[in-house]
């Protein structure tokens, strides 16, 4: 079956929620591989407003309908039971006429991971060691959050992932980390529209092969996911940028992930870490992502890497020169640029980073090789802006 056209704009503008209680769609912020973000206005009966996320999933295909929509309403009731700092909140599901669903969300103003990489690679610059360290806690922190969540009546409810892409990760302005789309997978997998060859094959640039093979994740899977993407902004892609998208799903299938000639030397402990997770055996893997992410909490602070929200701050500003994303100094106004711990400057100069004058490591010379960033500018997935 053929791909639903794009809903742009939205059949409708204002969408009540009962009681008083109404969601107004505005400009859209981001299209994925089955739904269209738009940033929205709730309105309660009694005049209080925020600002969300309205996500509108396309029209689902009548011979597809039950299991679409079983899918996504079943994702978004075990979404809306985890509440973490870092996992995008989910506050209501419905529906527009009688086959296209919606869900309202947390609106998350900034960029996705996969957005930062890809402009690092263009200004042919990496991922600095003590902001990938950052985000990759903060992701295994969400992925913890989640798998610990439990129902109303108090049963855990265990949700993972189960195609986490740096697609999924939002970055704010404020340095906040969350990942979005929890059991959304299972909708996608239900829907044939969405699952051409090479939307697929984007996805399985991060996904365990266990899960790339058709079989339903678990905790571990995420583990695998969390291990590739922090392998990428350390050492460079899962895959060559010369795969094809048949290779890449057979790769993927088989839990290959490419050794380039020349990669930067990883401490020894980090090293283990990124070996430990990406397993092709999910046994030998971490049992979850709390496991992962309390190793590489002591990998962070042995470095002397701490908090690291002003650094994604500043990486976000330096990429995209949002006003407002810098921190200065209250006496002088000029901008704070604390040195890396030693560790860090060490690795920066083993990977060929380099350091400015501030201590920050600064883009590559002009003719070597992006190392640690992601060049996937067709990325078909929502980006939450």
């Amino acid at each position: 079956m053929a791909r639903a056209t794009p809903l742009i704009p939205p059949p409708q503008t204002d969408i009540p929620l009962g009681d008083g209680r109404s969601v107004r769609i505005g400009a859209q912020v981001g299209r994925g591989s089955m739904a269209t973000v738009y940033r929205g206005v709730y309105e309660s009966g009694f005049a209080l407003t925020r600002t969300v996320a309205v996500k509108v999933f396309d029209v689902i295909a009548s011979d597809e309908h039950d299991a679409v929509l079983a899918s996504l309403a079943s994702a978004s009731r075990r979404s809306a039971c985890v509440r973490h700092p870092n996992v995008v909140r989910v506050e209501d599901f419905g529906l527009l006429g009688p086959a296209q669903p919606y869900a309202i969300e947390e609106l998350v103003e900034g960029r996705t991971l996969s957005t930062l990489m890809a402009q690092c690679a263009r200004r042919r610059e990496r991922v600095t060691l003590d902001l990938a360290l950052f985000l990759g806690i903060e992701i295994a922190e969400a992925l913890a959050g989640a798998r610990l969540a439990s129902s109303p009546e108090g049963v855990r409810l265990g949700v993972v992932h189960g195609e986490l892409s740096t697609s999924d990760v939002l970055l704010s302005w404020q340095g906040e980390v969350k990942v979005s789309d929890f059991a959304v997978a299972a909708a996608a997998r239900a829907a044939s529209m969405v699952r051409s060859v090479r939307g697929l094959a984007r996805r399985v640039r991060a996904l365990a092969p266990e899960v790339a093979r058709g079989q339903i994740g678990d905790a571990r899977s995420d583990v695998f996911s969390l291990g590739v993407i922090l392998r990428e902004m350390l050492v460079g892609p899962r895959f060559p940028p010369f795969v094809s998208d048949s290779e890449a799903l057979a790769w993927a299938r088989e839990g290959i992930v490419h050794q380039s000639m020349f990669e930067p030397h990883l401490p020894p402990p980090l090293h283990a870490l990124l070996a430990r997770s990406l397993e092709r055996d999910p046994m030998r893997r971490y049992p979850h992502a709390g496991a992962l992410g309390y190793d590489l909490r002591r990998v962070a602070l042995t470095m002397g890497v701490g908090d690291g929200r002003w650094v994604l701050r500043n990486a976000l500003a330096r990429a995209f020169g949002e006003a407002g994303a810098d921190d200065e100094d209250e006496v002088t106004g000029e901008m704070r640029l604390p040195r890396p711990s030693g560790v860090v400057d060490r690795f920066a100069r083993l990977r060929g980073d380099g350091l400015d004058s501030d201590g920050v490591p600064a883009a590559m010379e002009s003719g070597t090789v992006a190392i640690g960033c992601a060049v996937d500018r067709d990325d078909d997935d929502a980006e939450e802006a």
